[in-house]
C-alpha cells in the first residue's frame, strides 16, 4: 500500500467524522433550542398562575391564558432560536477550523 492510498483513506475517514460532528452539533443546537423554549413556556404558565392568584385575591386584573402565554411563547421562540443558533454556530465553526487544519496537515504530508 503506497502513501497516497493511505492518505486518501484517512481523508475519507476524516470527512465522515466531520459530517458526524456537524450532525451532532446541529442536534445539540436543537436540544438547546427545545430546552430554552420549554423553560420560557413553563415560566409563562407560572406567570399566568401568579396573575390569576392575585386576581382571585383582589390584588390584580383578570388574566387569560392567551393573554399571558402568547407573549411568553413569542419571547421564548426568539430566545430559544438565539441560544440554539449560537451553540450550533460555535460547534460548526469548531468543526470548520478543525477540518481546515486537518486539510493543511494532509497537504503538508503529501509534500
Amino acid at each position: 500500500m503506497d502513501g497516497s492510498t493511505a492518505a486518501g483513506t484517512d481523508a475519507r475517514g476524516w470527512t465522515a467524522r466531520c459530517r458526524i460532528a456537524i450532525a451532532l452539533w446541529l442536534l445539540f443546537g436543537l436540544v438547546v433550542w427545545n430546552d430554552v423554549f420549554d423553560a420560557a413556556v413553563v415560566q409563562g404558565g407560572r406567570d399566568y398562575l401568579t396573575a390569576q392568584a392575585l386576581h382571585l385575591q383582589g390584588a390584580g386584573p383578570a388574566a387569560t391564558i392567551p393573554g399571558v402565554m402568547r407573549p411568553a411563547i413569542a419571547t421564548g421562540a426568539w430566545q430559544a432560536t438565539a441560544c440554539g443558533a449560537i451553540v450550533a454556530a460555535t460547534g460548526l465553526l469548531g468543526v470548520w477550523i478543525a477540518s481546515r487544519r486537518r486539510a493543511a496537515d494532509l497537504a503538508a504530508r503529501r509534500e
